[in-house]
């Protein structure tokens, strides 16, 4: 005796992609199909709406049909219209966005030029100075 059929393969043959003596050999698969050919025409079998149900349904469309629209969407399009000029305005003006004012140079050639040379030879970055500040402070 054949091992029982998988669901994949009893939808194969519910659907006739395949066919064999299983089904015929099998209770417990035969049952399996009935239940499967069962429920699929519970499904294609279109169910009965009654003449009541659609009339109230319609009734109640054209009802709504009639009615104004509510006053809160109309002023929709001018509220999205302040949001947004507000919040322009407000990143407009904010300090983060306004430009850098760029320093002067108050130095010459010659000392721009020594501190290069130091920063390079230093073997420390001037970035550690403060850190060594902290703790010589705690101590």
């Amino acid at each position: 005796m054949s091992p029982h059929l998988s669901d994949d393969q009893l939808l194969d043959r519910l659907y006739g992609i395949a066919a064999d003596s299983h089904l015929q050999d099998c209770v417990q698969c035969a049952g399996r199909f009935r239940e499967l050919e069962r429920r699929r025409t519970e499904l294609v079998e279109p169910t009965a709406v009654s003449p009541e149900f659609l009339a109230t349904q319609r009734r109640k469309i054209y009802s709504r049909l009639d009615e104004t629209p509510r006053m809160g969407l109309r002023w929709a399009p001018a509220l999205a219209a302040a949001f947004v000029l507000a919040v322009g305005l407000l990143v407009y003006r904010s300090p983060a966005t306004a430009p850098v004012p760029v320093p002067k140079a108050d130095t010459g050639d010659a000392q721009l030029f020594s501190e290069v040379y130091s920063m390079e030879q230093s073997t420390e970055p001037r970035g550690a100075a403060p850190i060594h500040a902290l703790f010589e402070e705690n101590q």
